[in-house]
């Protein structure tokens, strides 16, 4: 059931259209040429993450401990509300689409075949040999070389601050749709939407995203995110333009 809809753009720019509900529900009612997306995988169950049996450690010693076991997440408000990632979901209904699909966790998910292409996350050298997970791998559906990226995440205070547990950054994801293949990419969809960061990279290389997410809280926050990124789109249009005519040119080149 879809609980809302917002929509953005049009004309002289990309659209967006958001929705809040279940992406198995709503997914086949959709057009689109590309699928990138962050499914939970459902550690919060696995490794027994709790933010109050954490918060409730006075030992800054054990809590260090707890902290490097995996057995519960940072301490930060942001973790509280994890239920969401109780159950890792089947997410080969995603491959019935036929598009060129990138799945991040992939190494997570069963049933998803095998695959030459795949995205290493490299979150450099603040994440080695600490509670957090030094790098996270990209599943992709069509085939390619093998890539890496390393690029150590800011979430500062302000636009960029850190809304979502597993929020990805906006330059990982301009990088995953690079990596799409030549002439896809034109429609975005992400089905486990979350804070929205894959729709903010889609405007930026002035692609159309659609973005589906259950969880109000994050939808309404991926709604804010996405239509700030319009405005940006917007105000620099003639450069965003002119990087993508030469792009065209590139590829077009490319391929005579």
């Amino acid at each position: 059931m879809t609980i809302a809809t917002f929509t953005i753009g049009g004309a002289s720019v990309p659209h967006s259209t958001l929705y809040c509900g279940d992406c198995r529900e709503i997914i086949d009612s959709l057009t689109f040429d590309a699928c990138i997306t962050d499914p939970p995988y459902g550690l919060s169950k696995v490794l027994n993450r709790s933010w109050n049996s954490f918060s409730k450690i006075k030992n800054k010693r054990q809590r260090h401990r707890n902290l490097h076991s995996g057995g519960t997440w940072a301490a930060k408000e942001i973790y509280k509300e994890i239920d969401w990632d109780d159950e890792t979901p089947d997410v080969t209904f995603l491959l019935e689409r036929n598009v060129p699909t990138m799945i991040f966790g992939g190494n997570y998910f069963t049933g998803l075949p095998s695959s030459r292409k795949w995205i290493a996350w490299d979150k450099g050298e603040p994440f080695y040999r600490r509670s957090f997970a030094e790098m996270e791998l990209c599943w992709c559906s069509f085939d390619g070389n093998a890539r890496i990226f390393k690029y150590i995440p800011d979430f500062r205070a302000g636009t960029n601050s850190k809304v979502h547990p597993t929020q990805k950054p906006v330059k990982l994801m301009l990088f995953c749709i690079s990596e799409l293949p030549r002439h896809t990419g034109n429609i975005i969809c992400d089905p486990y939407m979350g804070s929205g960061t894959t729709g903010v990279a889609a405007i930026q290389m002035g692609r159309a995203f659609i973005g589906i997410e259950q969880n109000k809280k994050y939808f309404d926050i991926a709604c804010q995110r996405i239509e700030r990124a319009y405005t940006d789109y917007q105000n620099h249009f003639p450069e965003v333009r002119e990087m993508i005519k030469q792009r065209q040119l590139f590829d077009e080149k490319e391929t005579a």
